[in-house]
């Protein structure tokens, strides 16, 4: 009885340093979470996050929540199974703090990426908002300095969109206030959906019958709806977008939008990934910046830049071999902007 206790012990114990050497030996990973993977821009930042971890031996995973708040916690947990030495989360609307406590409780670092999850303890990476809000301010008011303005909001539960507007209103309020500018219609829109836009801008059109001047529109994705229900209504005025994906660039080049705050999301990736293995070394993030989030946690940051692009520059997201001449100039036939003469 001792003897067969014995070998069950030994057999146990070298199950468990087979165990613990297959662990020792599994290539450590950066786990990603992305809400709705399946947009235009998403693509581009998952190619500047694997640049970024490219030779440093630490191994790319990611999943995909399809939209789905539900599936997204559920990833998180899934994710977390991989013990991941640091998790990147591109989160949707869900109350994801939880799951996220839960990872950094458990030692993981999360990095929130482009999206603010406010829970103490997470280091966040996007692009400046308040900066975007003033570049679309800038934007409107060099293509349209007077006139009826329409207001096509992102979500109304991110705090992307109240920061965004924020920094518009910063710029637009000399405007407003000489009564040089009018808003005659803001709308907030779920989830950022373009046809959420195009109901929104039908609708400010129907209340308005038509008169409107200019329509303010936070993201591209929104602004193709935005443009499909102006061009219904025979309508062209300036409409502006942000993110700078290829399609978006595409209708500025056929005149379908006037402009996009360009936000190069290959950058977001590769600052993303710096910051992850950072984080990972136990290191110090170098141009980390402390952020006061709307519930008053005080975070690290990294916040980068924005650049506005029209139909005059269209060759710099060209030269930062963000696309390519051929998909912005595709199909343009009648007054090409410079980049596709």
């Amino acid at each position: 009885m001792r003897r067969l206790l014995g070998l069950l012990i030994a057999t146990s114990a070298l199950a468990a340093g087979f165990a613990v050497a297959a662990r020792a030996d599994d290539k450590p990973i950066v786990a990603v979470s992305w809400f709705k993977f399946a947009d235009e821009r998403w693509k581009l930042d998952e190619a500047g996050i694997k640049a970024g971890l490219a030779g440093s031996g630490m191994e790319y995973v990611s999943a995909d929540a399809a939209n789905s708040d539900e599936k997204q916690v559920a990833d998180i947990e899934n994710l977390l199974t991989r013990h991941p030495k640091v998790m990147i989360v591109m989160s949707g609307q869900a109350a994801v703090g939880s799951v996220v406590k839960t990872a950094m409780d458990s030692g993981v670092p999360v990095i929130a990426y482009d999206q603010l999850i406010d829970e103490p303890g997470v280091f966040y990476v996007s692009f400046d908002a308040r900066l975007v809000g003033h570049a679309l301010a800038a934007g409107m008011l060099q293509f349209a300095p007077k006139g009826r303005y329409a207001i096509i909001k992102g979500d109304r539960g991110d705090p992307n969109t109240l920061a965004m507007f924020g920094g518009f209103m910063e710029k637009m309020k000399p405007s407003l206030d000489s009564g040089a500018i009018k808003f005659v219609g803001e709308q907030f829109v779920d989830s950022w959906r373009p046809e959420g836009a195009k109901a929104a801008m039908e609708q400010i059109l129907t209340a308005n019958q038509n008169k409107v001047d200019a329509v303010m529109v936070m993201n591209d994705g929104m602004a193709s709806g935005v443009s499909k229900a102006l061009e219904e209504q025979g309508l062209n005025i300036p409409i502006s977008g942000q993110d700078g994906g290829g399609g978006a660039l595409n209708r500025i080049a056929r005149g379908q939008q006037t402009f996009t705050v360009w936000k190069n999301s290959m950058t977001l990736g590769r600052t993303a990934a710096k910051v992850a293995l950072e984080l990972a070394a136990n290191k110090p993030v170098k141009e980390e910046t402390i952020i006061v989030t709307p519930k008053g946690n005080k975070l690290g940051a990294v916040l980068l830049p924005v650049e506005l692009i029209d139909r005059e520059n269209l060759d710099l997201p060209v030269k930062a071999g963000w696309t390519t001449k051929g998909v912005i100039c595709a199909g343009v036939t009648t007054n090409p902007p410079p980049l596709c003469k």
